[in-house]
């Protein structure tokens, strides 16, 4: 690059205005600011804004087509950025002892925002704060930490999910009957979250029976495993309630080979459910498919980026879509996909048929 007429000085300070562009960051258009959210107070990380940005993310697991969804388009999302100089992703596999040291590690590479889906709600929440204290950009998706120490939270309203799948699950059922249950994580805020939005739901009619429940890890696999043996266990079987897309479309394909009645079940927005369902809909099969979208960690990303460029950020978003019904199914069911696509990805559509065309 030549400068004519200028000092050698004020070139040097143009290439350096220019090594540092920033750019503009919109976050997806399903984000509205939670209740009481503020602006985000950039100037603390004013000492970070070069342009050349370590970000790391700490992963809960990679066990289920969710979380690989999830991985591909937040690695598509910092792709996006030039400032990203590095993107450092970690997987702690359920252990929230792994996960601390994921992020010990991260904080020794420089990080300047890290971004968390955490294991525990409380087992993360030193070091958390521990990087929030040395002015790294704290943000936390789709699962929760107890502290006030983050810089942004981006969440579901996972009491919702639950309770509109109970609401759901408890007008078929004419409020009465024998519900089995579908669990995704033990000791997860969003699985805690879901089933108790359920729970509150279900207490209103006394006429519901829980009578199982067992964790599936938001796996089809492991959802056919708990759904057989639940079916197994309970000759009556009037509703169920699943915490996932993928656990609901193996328990509509189990209560088919064992030849019983398909029964009103709760989902999720995932493609193999959405063709599981489209497929039942004749022999009567209903659901609900409330929204947990994979992008979440993306837009974490996202917003790491405009913290760290100062632009206005909220400090916590909540996914504002709503349920999709039978209405949606046409329009939102993609035959060109395989199963384990997660409806609404934010990765264009050759990367999609890339990943998971048929």
């Amino acid at each position: 690059m030549k400068f004519f007429g200028i000092s050698t000085a004020l070139a040097a300070l143009l290439m350096a205005s220019a090594a540092r562009a920033e750019s503009t960051v919109s976050l997806h258009p399903g984000l509205g600011p939670a209740d009481g959210a503020t602006v985000v107070d950039a100037s603390r990380y004013e000492a970070r804004r070069d342009g050349k940005y370590t970000i790391g993310f700490s992963n809960v697991f990679t066990g289920n087509s969710w979380v690989v969804q999830l991985l591909e388009e937040a690695q598509w999302r910092a792709d996006q950025f030039p400032e990203i100089e590095r993107y450092i992703v970690t997987d702690a596999n359920f252990d929230p002892s792994k996960q601390v040291a994921d992020v010990e590690d991260m904080l020794a590479q420089g990080v300047d925002a890290i971004v968390i889906n955490p294991t525990s709600p409380v087992a993360v929440v030193p070091v958390l704060e521990k990087a929030y204290d040395a002015g790294v950009a704290v943000i936390i998706v789709a699962a929760d930490a107890q502290t006030e120490k983050a810089t942004v939270r981006i969440l579901a309203d996972q009491v919702k999910f639950g309770r509109d799948g109970g609401k759901f699950l408890a007008e078929a059922m004419g409020g009465k009957g024998k519900v089995i249950a579908l669990r995704g994580i033990a000791g997860i805020s969003v699985d805690t979250d879901r089933w108790d939005g359920a729970a509150e739901v279900f207490a209103q009619h006394p006429g519901i029976e829980v009578v199982g429940e067992v964790y599936a890890q938001w796996a089809y696999d492991q959802g056919r495993q708990a759904c057989e043996s639940l079916a197994l266990a309970h000759p009556q079987i009037d509703g169920v309630w699943s915490s996932g897309g993928a656990m609901t479309q193996a328990c509509i394909e189990v209560f088919n080979e064992l030849g019983r009645d398909l029964v009103p079940m709760t989902g999720e927005a995932n493609n193999g459910f959405f063709g599981a369902w489209k497929k039942n809909q004749a022999a009567g099969f209903d659901s609900i498919a409330p929204q947990n979208p994979t992008w979440m960690v993306a837009e974490g990303v996202a917003a790491a980026v405009a913290v760290l460029n100062g632009q206005d950020v909220y400090t916590e978003y909540k996914v504002i879509a709503e349920p999709f019904t039978a209405a949606d199914l046409d329009k939102l069911y993609r035959p060109d996909l395989n199963d384990s696509y997660w409806v609404g990805s934010i990765l264009p559509d050759d990367k999609l048929k890339a990943l998971y065309g048929n």
